[in-house]
């Protein structure tokens, strides 16, 4: 920062949860805040490896914004970072993005980065020019981390039940009866239903090829024990004769319930327990305060086909038609963005990085690191 800026404002940076708790404060007054930023989810993210760094800029004592960064080091000899779903700013104050920015810079050049992601936030599109006018690049999708949602599909809980079974596709409406009418019976569960919910994660991978993600058995355990009892995770299990068939792990922050993961146990498809277990998560989510129904992860390629009206037919669309088909609206993400702050791995990077990627080097050093986010 400038001598200006240094003698206006505060740079707080700080490694401990408890005295972080004043950014939990303020993450809780900002409406596009993201449960990503919090402390509970540095919490979770240390029991995989991750050390979280926090670092906020204030005015007269009032926070204007900052991030949390996720760090880890890698064979020793590098650091990485990942700020996921942020920085965070006050929307209300026509100057923090900016402050925040330069702070951002400050920060994270004074830590020597080889690789930093940043994941912005849903409504961080403003973020954008700024970060390229640092020298952060777009990330490839074959750079870590891979699979961070870049499209997705929000419902407006504002609407009135009514409401929102009209914005639904007839044949859905047509599901949920059919699965009311057979038995399926939805129940919130609790951490005595964690290995069931990851049994039923992990069957539905298995039967479309896929690798578990995330493959922890005691990911979902640790999930509720540390965000479970506060609210901010919920177990959703859709039941037949008393046993799951499906199932749910829902985040619960800011006005927002985000789809987290969801398991199926492949069986019963006639009696349509997912139709039900979703319909029931956004029922609840209406019932107890929530905005905003977050489906998560739409394939980038089949939400740009859908706001030009266009249909995507792939292995993936009857996923996207099943989200689609509850309503909502399509809302593309910002892109993510890296750069390297080490001198050495930031020349690499620039001067080598599309042979690295395809030589696979890089990924396999940070690829192992980055896996669990």
């Amino acid at each position: 920062m400038d001598n200006r800026i240094a003698k206006e404002f505060e740079l707080v940076i700080c490694n401990e949860p408890e005295q972080a708790q004043s950014w939990d404060r303020f993450l809780s007054q900002c409406p596009e805040a993201h449960i990503e930023q919090t402390n509970d989810w540095a919490a979770f993210k240390q029991i995989y490896g991750w050390k979280p760094v926090w670092f906020w800029i204030t005015r007269n004592g009032k926070i204007l914004g900052g991030a949390m960064i996720q760090t880890r080091r890698v064979k020793r000899f590098a650091a990485i970072g990942y700020i996921e779903r942020g920085p965070v700013w006050d929307h209300g104050e026509d100057d923090a993005m900016g402050l925040v920015i330069k702070a951002l810079s400050r920060v994270v050049r004074s830590m020597r980065f080889a690789y930093l992601v940043i994941a912005p936030p849903y409504a961080g599109g403003q973020l954008i020019p700024l970060l390229e006018s640092l020298q952060f690049r777009h990330k490839p999708e074959t750079l870590p981390p891979i699979g961070v949602g870049r499209a997705t599909l929000l419902v407006d809980l504002r609407k009135d039940v009514d409401a929102l079974l009209a914005d639904m596709s007839m044949t859905k409406r047509q599901n949920l009866r059919r699965a009311e009418r057979k038995g399926v019976r939805v129940r919130i569960g609790d951490g005595a239903d964690a290995d069931t919910v990851r049994e039923l994660m992990w069957t539905a991978c298995r039967r479309r090829g896929l690798l578990p993600a995330p493959s922890q058995k005691d990911y979902f355990d640790n999930l509720w024990r540390l965000m479970g009892h506060s609210g901010k995770v919920k177990f959703f299990i859709a039941e037949i004769d008393g046993q799951p068939v499906s199932a749910a792990t829902v985040m619960v922050y800011g006005g927002t319930m985000q789809l987290f993961r969801v398991g199926w146990s492949g069986t019963h498809d006639k009696w349509n327990p997912n139709d039900l277990l979703h319909w029931e998560m956004i029922k609840w989510a209406k019932e107890h305060g929530c905005r905003v129904f977050d489906f998560m992860h739409i394939l980038p390629e089949h939400a740009r086909a859908i706001l030009r009206g266009e249909t995507v037919k792939d292995s993936y669309s009857g996923v996207t038609e099943f989200k689609t088909s509850f309503g909502g609206e399509v809302q593309l993400l910002p892109t993510l963005y890296y750069r390297s702050f080490h001198p050495v791995a930031h020349f690499a990077l620039r001067m080598g990085a599309a042979r690295m990627i395809e030589s696979g080097m890089f990924r396999n050093v940070l690829g192992g690191a980055l896996s669990s986010s």
